[in-house]
């Protein structure tokens, strides 16, 4: 039996969503501190790379909730970075193989300063809001809530420093003449939904697949929709990518300027050539999206088994040595900026 369809996306300069992505299987993506830490450094260079807005955010040890806008209209190249940063991370780290996060991230538009003020809310409570926390009374989810450090929430309530990768512009919606009395206010409308859910913001979540807001706003996104289906074959992104990804040729020219060695060594057998070829092999899978038969086909293995056995080394040794571990990261930058 086949599945539901993956949901199209609309995407414009500009539009505001709530983004979720999932560890593979529901499994945890986030074990112990380093890696929260990570994720956030990787964030905050995705940010930055894309000129994406970020309002809001939790990272839960399987998931994780981004209140994002896109000026550029490039919600997709933001999270391939985001999320493929961080997979590379995680494998070579944890040493596990396979996907990290399951399949592709879910995002809805998001529209209306209520709708947007309630998805903050909604993020923040995420840390009580599970199955531990059932029995317990509203002090002890506050009290858990306001030990949380991996979401926006303590700088939104005042409760922590300010962060400098949020916009705190929502808070203003709280009608305070100051920044701490928002703050307090804030506090108080979160605190509001300890021991219950937002009806409103549930309500709206099921009328749609795509958007967040009142209704005559989800209609609009649905025809949007509906309307672009009618002009596409393959259910894909509603507008194509603003850019193209790297090439298997982007990858060696990169690599071979990094490791400063030419084509034909690149592509020879000597052992200078032997970390600078499983750089190739492991962007390549990974940056540039070829298979590993194809990339023994083009350096002339009997079996593209070779080219997993020399990934697999990579990542063994970049995880004992820190300074590999780096190059492959500066690599990575380097072809993600470009593109």
């Amino acid at each position: 039996m086949r599945g539901m369809p993956r949901p199209w996306r609309i995407r414009y300069a500009g539009a505001k969503y709530h983004v979720m992505s999932r560890g593979n299987g529901r499994a945890a993506v986030f074990l112990e501190p380093a890696d929260y830490g990570r994720f956030l450094e990787q964030l905050d260079h995705a940010l930055e790379a894309d000129q994406v807005v970020l309002y809001a955010y939790v990272l839960m040890p399987n998931h994780y909730h981004l209140l994002i806008e896109t000026p550029r209209g490039n919600l997709s190249r933001f999270m391939q970075r985001l999320n493929t940063a961080y997979s590379l991370y995680f494998r070579h780290k944890k040493q596990r193989p396979g996907h990290c996060f399951q399949g592709r991230f879910r995002a809805k538009l998001v529209d209306g300063d209520e709708y947007l003020v309630r998805l903050t809310r909604y993020q923040h409570l995420n840390p009580v809001k599970v199955r531990e926390y059932d029995a317990q009374g509203v002090e002890a989810k506050k009290a858990a809530l306001e030990r949380w450090r991996w979401s926006s929430y303590l700088g939104y309530a005042g409760l922590g420093s300010r962060e400098e990768r949020i916009n705190y512009r929502w808070l203003k919606l709280m009608g305070c003449h100051t920044v701490r009395g928002n703050q307090e206010a804030y506090r108080n409308y979160v605190e509001s939904m300890l021991g219950d859910d937002d009806e409103v913001i549930q309500k709206s979540g099921r009328r749609s697949r795509y958007a967040l807001g009142d209704e005559s706003f989800q209609e609009e996104a649905e025809q949007s929709i509906y309307d672009q289906m009618q002009d596409v074959v393959f259910a894909s992104d509603v507008i194509p990518p603003e850019k193209r990804t790297p090439s298997l040729e982007d990858v060696e020219q990169a690599v071979m300027t990094e490791f400063r060695i030419n084509r034909e060594v690149l592509y020879g057998r000597s052992r200078r050539a032997r970390e600078a070829k499983a750089m190739v092999f492991e962007l390549g899978c990974q940056v540039a999206d070829v298979t590993q038969r194809a990339l023994a086909k083009r350096f002339r293995y009997g079996h593209e088994s070779a080219i997993g056995k020399q990934r697999r080394l990579l990542s063994a040794r970049m995880a004992m040595d820190s300074a590999l571990a780096k190059r492959y990261e500066v690599l990575e930058k380097v072809l993600f900026s470009s593109f």
